[in-house]
């Protein structure tokens, strides 16, 4: 990918916020540049009109949620050559997958009666239909670090991630620990590269750029048994966790 041929580059979302897709608008100048070496082809919030062709990279946000998003996936998978999950959503199946397909039929019933059938399926990773070939985790993503993964796949880099937690962020920012102070937080089993801005803020780490390859989760349980309930322990977890396999919380 280091020739000088214009690399073709699509945008796609399916179930989301589409906060991840604002970050990258945010990114201004540092997409701008990025524009000389990309032909951003598809984009639905940036283009009027979009283009279907084949793809060098596809970056999707958000998880499938329907036949019809699960039938696009695939479609857009066998249009492209490298095919990137956008943010938390697209990477664990994010805020959706709070709840399981009967959970979210129940919600259903409560709602619109119990006549009404959803077209709703499990909220899952990509992973779990296609071959991802990197994610860019985040809810919602980090501008400055999906800059520098965009830099390393339009120059033909590899692709690497962070390794560290985000407690190594948090002492490099001298943060108080919460975990000292008997607060539940996830930052040693977090994958790091956000920047500790929740723990900057003041909130605690939910880890949403996904649970650290090799963490001791049982070792953090320990310690969160020590002053947390099971539910406010549940309760954490399960914000972005509820279909890791690092973590099997049912």
């Amino acid at each position: 990918m280091t020739n000088d041929k214009k690399l073709k580059l699509g945008l796609f979302d399916f179930t989301d916020c589409e906060g991840c897709q604002v970050e990258l608008v945010g990114l201004k100048e540092k997409l701008l540049a990025l524009s000389e070496r990309v032909d951003i082809v598809n984009w639905r919030l940036g283009q009027a009109k979009a283009q279907w062709e084949q793809f060098d990279i596809a970056l999707i946000e958000g998880t499938p949620l329907t036949p019809g998003e699960i039938d696009l996936l695939k479609i857009i998978r066998e249009k492209s050559r490298l095919l990137v999950g956008l943010g938390t959503c697209a990477t664990l199946g994010g805020i959706p997958a709070i709840l399981d397909k009967e959970e979210r039929q129940q919600w259903y019933n409560k709602i619109y009666g119990p006549e009404y059938e959803g077209r709703g399926v499990d909220a899952l990773p990509l992973s779990a239909y296609v071959k991802i070939d990197f994610l860019i985790h985040g809810c919602p993503i980090s501008g400055n670090e999906a800059a520098r993964i965009f830099s390393d796949l339009i120059n033909g880099k590899k692709l690497n991630y962070k390794d560290y937690s985000v407690c190594f962020e948090c002492k490099l920012a001298n943060l108080p620990c919460r975990l000292l102070e008997k607060k539940p937080c996830l930052g040693p089993i977090a994958q790091g590269a956000c920047g500790a801005i929740c723990l900057k803020g003041g909130s605690a780490c939910y880890g949403c750029f996904g649970i650290k390859e090799g963490a001791n989760v049982g070792a953090l349980l320990t310690i969160l048994n020590k002053f947390a309930s099971e539910e406010e322990i549940e309760n954490y977890f399960s914000m972005f966790h509820n279909k890791s396999k690092l973590y099997d919380h049912r």
